[in-house]
């Protein structure tokens, strides 16, 4: 099973820039990181992203499919 780790926050960048998405990383392959990005999830390794899903657990049922 994945796990997440949080890595940063959530940041306000002021007046007319909005937020900054929080970033997650995966517990034991810190190389991969977890964003929402818009509408969806997205899983990045380095600058490639290699998964993309509507919600949280669907793309993590796809991480452990391409890890495990």
């Amino acid at each position: 099973m994945i796990t997440l780790t949080k890595a940063k926050t959530t940041q306000w960048m002021g007046n007319g820039f909005g937020t900054r998405t929080a970033e997650w990383l995966v517990k034991g392959n810190e190389s991969i990181e977890v964003r929402k990005i818009g509408n969806n999830w997205i899983a990045f390794e380095g600058d490639k992203r290699i998964a993309r899903a509507w919600d949280k657990k669907d793309l993590l049922a796809k991480l452990e499919t391409l890890l495990y």
